[in-house]
């Protein structure tokens, strides 16, 4: 895949993601992992879907301007799905009495990262969970995926640990987890 997006980081707007998404959300997760790592379509249908996920996605304003252009009285904030650089969802579990995040995947295109596209979707997503008075959020992540293992400690995360064989049965990961009050 690839695109024009624009070089800067505030150049970007973070909106719901949704269920029109999905073909471009499974591209893009295609993209940025192997097979058998990526999720298929009927999972992140299911993801999306779900009333217990939040999904964002970062789309350039541009696409937003557009939308709100031939559409202004829905009120709402839409961008096409050709606009999207990067992705993310999470799912919303009650452990009682608290609830937890569980971030399902950040997805940002190789074309677009390295412009705050993924501290701009952790942000919204981390926002939501405290909106719902959630405390913590807990990710798995590849232990052989460096650049991801320190954008998560730089958002705040601590590694809690080590799950043998989480991805395809063979690979380990790392289960980190972020709490605030």
């Amino acid at each position: 895949m690839t695109a024009d997006f624009p070089a800067k980081p505030g150049n970007w707007i973070v909106r719901p993601g949704r269920l029109d998404d999905l073909d471009q959300l499974a591209a893009i997760d295609a993209a940025c992992f192997p097979p058998g790592i990526a999720y298929p379509l009927h999972y992140l249908r299911q993801l999306v879907g779900a009333t217990t996920s939040i999904t964002r996605v970062a789309v350039p304003p541009s696409a937003v301007d557009d939308s709100i252009a031939s559409n202004p009285a829905s009120g709402e904030i839409s961008a096409g799905a050709s606009a999207i650089a990067g992705f993310a969802i999470l799912e919303v579990r009650r452990h009682a009495p608290a609830i937890v995040g569980e971030l399902v995947t950040i997805d940002v295109l190789a074309g677009a990262r390295r412009q705050g596209i993924g501290q701009l979707l952790h942000a919204a997503v981390e926002r939501a969970v405290q909106h719902r008075d959630g405390h913590r959020i807990r990710l798995q992540v590849s232990v052989e995926n460096e650049p991801a293992i320190r954008f998560y400690e730089q958002m705040g995360y601590r590694r809690r640990g080590r799950i043998p064989r989480y991805y395809m049965g063979k690979i380990d990961a790392w289960w980190m987890e972020k709490c605030w009050e």
